[in-house]
Parts: C-alpha cells; structure tokens; sequence
C-alpha cells in the first residue's frame, strides 16, 4: 500500500473516504496534502489535484468543495490522536509527527505560556501533511567520497530537497564501512519507530535515539553510546549547536542536514557561521530543489 493511503487513514472518516478514491496510480506523485479554513483540499506533487463535486480529482480549484473551519479543527484533531496536550512537546515547534515518520505542519492562532513558549493552538488554520515514503538513493561517487577519511559534513538544501533521505543512505553507507554511528531522530522521520519497533530494517551497527530533543540526544548518545559519527537532521538553533560542540570535543564526527541552498547561506545563519568557523566540517554536499528529491547538486570542501 502507498504510503498517501497510510496518512489518509489518520483523517476524518469523511474525508478519508473522499480522499481515498484518488486513483492508485496517481497517489505514489502526492507529496503533501494541504488542508487550509475555507479552502478546497489540495494534494501537491508531480501535480496539484483537487477533490471535485462529481467525486472525482480535478487541478482546479474553483470546482473543488471547501473545507469549513470546524471540519479542518476535526482533522487537527484525529491527527493528534484526539489528545492535544500529550502532543504539545511537537506542537511548540508546530507540528505532529505520525506514525511512520509522516509530518504535519501546522498554522493558526497559538496559546502562549508566560515565558513566550507556544503551548498550544487556540485554532488552527493550515496543515500540511507531508507524505514520508521510503525512497533511497544511490550516493554518487563524489558523495561516497566524502565519506572517506571526513571529518564532518554538512548537507545543504531546500525544504523538500531530499535531505532526509540522503542522511538515511549515508547512515547506510557509514555502517557498511564498520563505522558505529548514533542517529538522533527527534521528529522520528529518520527511521520512523513505534511501540512495535522500526517500520523498516535498520543499518547494522546503527542505534537510534527517537524523538528525543536533538541538543539533549546529542550529548546522551556521546555519553552512554560511545558513536563514531553522530547522524541529526536539521540542525538550528543556538543550544543545537552548543551541543554538536560538545560532541566534537570528545572526538565525535558528525554528519548534519541543513536548510540552505549555498554555501554562502551557510554564513549567512550565526549558528551554522560558528559551526563552520571551527574548522570541523571539512566537507558539504549541496543538493538540488524539491523537484528532484536527494539529486545532488555539487560536493564541495569547506
């Protein structure tokens, strides 16, 4: 089964039924289902089709239903398992993480504690689901390359670039050189992990902290899982970087993902500036838009 069909079945029953008919070969395109107040459903991909009123798909939007804004509070809802506040860890970087590693972004108007922190969603106005699927991809020589002898690297790319997937072929490729490597996977869409285990076949050699805050699984994988290289996906903010530093000095390599889309991007953010700026990361690989999800783009030294 696609995995469009496994996100649908999170929904409302009425719209899951709806979105169901979508014909079997049109669902491996859909990359986001984009759900909006007063707007029609939109599935993003290979192209953008809307539900129409004959009960068919159609790619315009004029001849589509409109979702009412209760209807969009129900799908918040029934995405986050109808228990809001068990999700709020996720929700104050606005957005649910689903079973299978599958994202939901989320937009609306936020509740807010008294220290600034987003608690919560008063309304919710815009979610994105966005459709996880186990595509790998072959590492271009340039990029298994790189692998040898690295001391850090740094994936760069657009949102939708394939970054996530090109970080599970390198955790891949790093275990088949006999590398120990740890993968801090706080929004669980590395190597997506329930209560039943992984939902794919791990790298041997390979042990993975779910849903853990990346600063804090950072520094628990150096103490207590004794890595090679530590595997995080899109690295931010200040305290992130705080830890990485740690990490690099107790010997720890580290493969990273970011959101940039040059090397100039790169100094253009404090954070990643005082990252590169240590000399750790000898290599990046740049990827192409999200029209080619994974492509790379250039492999170049820092």
């Amino acid at each position: 089964m696609d995995e469009y069909y496994q996100v649908i079945r999170r929904l409302p029953e009425q719209l899951q039924a709806r979105l169901a008919t979508l014909p079997s070969g049109e669902a491996p395109g859909v990359r986001e289902i984009r759900l909006r107040s007063g707007r029609p459903a939109e599935l993003r991909g290979e192209r953008t089709l809307y539900p129409d009123r004959a009960g068919g798909f159609c790619d315009d939007p004029a001849g589509s239903p409109a979702l009412t804004h209760s209807q969009l509070q129900e799908c918040f809802y029934a995405l986050c398992g109808q228990s809001v506040h068990s999700r709020a860890p996720e929700l104050r970087q606005g957005f649910v993480t689903l079973p299978g590693g599958h994202r939901v972004g989320v937009a609306g108007i936020p509740i807010r504690e008294e220290t600034g922190l987003i608690a919560g969603f008063k309304t919710v106005t815009s979610l994105n689901l966005r459709i996880a699927r186990r595509c790998s991809v072959s590492l271009s020589p340039e990029a298994a390359q790189a692998l040898q002898n690295f001391t850090g690297l740094l994936v760069a790319g657009p949102p939708g670039s394939g970054k996530t997937t090109l970080l599970r072929a390198v955790a891949a490729q790093l275990c088949r050189m006999g590398q120990t490597v740890a993968v801090v996977d706080e929004r669980c869409e590395l190597f997506p992990c329930g209560m039943q285990g992984f939902a794919f076949e791990l790298p041997l050699h390979c042990d993975v902290l779910s849903a853990w805050p990346k600063a804090r699984g950072i520094l628990q994988a150096v103490r207590t899982l004794c890595p090679d290289v530590i595997l995080c996906d899109e690295l931010g903010d200040g305290e992130e970087v705080r830890a990485v530093m740690q990490g690099l000095h107790a010997g720890v390599r580290f493969v990273l993902t970011v959101h940039a889309a040059s090397r100039e991007d790169l100094s253009r953010r404090p954070p990643l500036r005082e990252l590169t700026s240590t000399g750790a990361f000898d290599r990046l690989i740049l990827l192409e838009s999200s029209l080619h999800p994974g492509r790379i783009r250039q492999v170049m030294g820092l």
